[in-house]
């Protein structure tokens, strides 16, 4: 996760979501980080997630995992099993491959340390007795979905401290600096393995996550078009009742309102990274009048789409 930073040619092409350290794939959801290399498969980043349109990140998911701290504020994830709320001084792992999305109260600030590293970092090849016997039991775990760091706990604690040692490693890059990072990875990852051994082995799945992924994934897609829910309902094979249904269990609101709210994220990229006008971009992002569109911006951001672009403009 990283703030946004559009060029108007990226802004402009359906397929992405472009931030500053990373690209989301409109039709996927995958997040690609930037900094994520294969000869070295690890970044950390600070986010100011206030500063995002809304201030919320969308949904994606990633192949890396990621632990983070929370340096400031209070902050929502939220997955398609429900919502998790992180204070100040709190930090937590999401696994790889969840799919998740951040939310800041407004007018709060909301600093966030992310670290994010491919398992291969820590366990090498796949066949490795590191891989086989300590990453992919927690991995592949459908029940270690997303673990909270408590600082009151001390083996929490620990991790937390060697999460921020860390980042401050990793900006100074010094000489060995890929070692020592690599070492900090590895002490927590020790401290996680033994944490969520009771997770490891609960193989329960949650019942709607694969449904709602399919259908959020043809939303991104097909978000411009004029959508019915039986289509996005087919997507997913199932009846629009139970799409509805799903909607309501897994993200606590309606098809629609998850569509409404994409189309007004996609819309806050045309308008603060393209000089396309705002009659276009309604059209470019599904909304059936400009006037509707400017409505719904307004109730949704507080401020015109047109005050939108003047404040948030990052181009000449």
């Amino acid at each position: 996760m990283a703030s946004f930073s559009l060029t108007s040619t990226d802004a402009q092409d359906p397929s992405y979501i472009h931030t500053s350290n990373s690209r989301i794939n409109t039709s996927t959801l995958e997040e690609t980080l930037r900094h994520i290399t294969p000869d070295f498969p690890y970044t950390s980043d600070i986010c100011l997630l206030h500063t995002l349109p809304g201030c919320t990140f969308p949904w994606h998911w990633h192949k890396e995992v990621e632990i983070f701290y929370l340096r400031r504020g209070t902050m929502d994830y939220i997955l398609p099993g429900g919502t998790c709320t992180f204070c100040q001084g709190e930090g937590g792992f999401i696994n790889s491959g969840i799919l998740h999305m951040t939310c800041c109260p407004k007018n709060q600030a909301c600093i966030q340390e992310e670290h994010l590293f491919l398992p291969s970092f820590l366990g090498g090849g796949d066949t490795s007795i590191l891989t086989t016997r300590y990453i992919l039991p927690v991995t592949e775990q459908s029940g270690i979905e997303l673990y909270r760091f408590d600082p009151a706990v001390p083996e929490h604690e620990k991790i937390i401290r060697l999460m921020r040692e860390s980042y401050d490693c990793y900006e100074a890059a010094q000489e060995g600096y890929e070692f020592q990072v690599r070492e900090y990875m590895v002490k927590i990852w020790r401290i996680l393995f033994s944490l969520t051994k009771d997770f490891q082995a609960d193989k329960k799945k949650r019942p709607h996550s694969d449904r709602i992924k399919l259908m959020m994934e043809f939303i991104a897609s097909h978000y411009h078009e004029k959508l019915t829910l039986k289509q996005i309902a087919d997507s997913a094979f199932v009846s629009p009742r139970e799409c509805s249904r799903c909607f309501q269990e897994v993200l606590g609101q309606t098809p629609f309102l998850y569509l409404t709210d994409y189309r007004l994220h996609k819309a806050c990229s045309f308008l603060a990274h393209t000089d396309l006008s705002i009659t276009h971009i309604s059209a470019a992002c599904g909304f059936s009048s400009s006037s509707y569109f400017a409505q719904t911006f307004h109730k949704a951001f507080g401020c015109t789409p047109r005050q939108y672009a003047q404040e948030n403009r990052s181009f000449p």
